[in-house]
């Protein structure tokens, strides 16, 4: 699945907007605070690109808006900046402690276990830990406790990156090919 034209054209703007909302105030700024300009920037275009109807674009509306509320509220004016910046996340669903301690009772009771049942086991904490490292990477990933859903985001996300980075590349190579004339 590849980034649209479009889609690129409107991270642009957007990214755009952010970079000028924030340019007066980083002109006499270090390079560490324009990148940290740059990349807030960047990731509140790509969130405002999905308006919020993804778990990772509310995470990141919610985390930036926490750095840098006002920057924010101005590129996300069309889309009801209020309702995304304060929609809370779902809460992370913890198991309870007991059902925990009787799940590992019950396994520990299962002594004899044939190779295929062994195997079937490793490959479920493989998936597991594969898992628990996508939902730490995705934004917003810790609270989604379906797989399906983890992996759909992710895969929107990705879309969202590669629109992003294709843009950041084109920029660059305008950019070169200015200097070298």
């Amino acid at each position: 699945m590849q980034p649209t034209s479009s889609m690129k054209e409107e991270f642009l703007k957007k990214w755009q907007m952010g970079i000028q909302i924030c340019g007066p105030s980083i002109d006499n700024t270090s390079v560490s605070e324009r990148k940290k300009v740059i990349k807030l920037s960047a990731d509140v275009a790509m969130a405002s690109l999905r308006k919020g109807t993804t778990c990772w674009s509310r995470a990141l509306i919610q985390k930036t808006a926490t750095e840098d509320n006002s920057l924010v509220r101005q590129m996300l004016s069309g889309i009801k900046a209020e309702t995304l910046i304060n929609k809370t996340l779902p809460k992370k669903t913890l198991c309870h402690r007991k059902i925990v301690r009787r799940s590992k009772k019950i396994l520990m009771r299962r002594n004899a276990r044939s190779a295929s049942e062994e195997a079937a086991a490793k490959a479920k904490k493989l998936v597991k830990r594969k898992t628990q490292g996508l939902r730490s990477v995705v934004p917003g990933g810790e609270f989604m406790n379906n797989d399906v859903l983890l992996i759909q985001e992710t895969l929107d996300y990705i879309v969202s990156l590669q629109t992003q980075v294709n843009v950041m590349r084109s920029i660059v190579d305008a950019t070169e090919a200015g200097i070298e004339r």
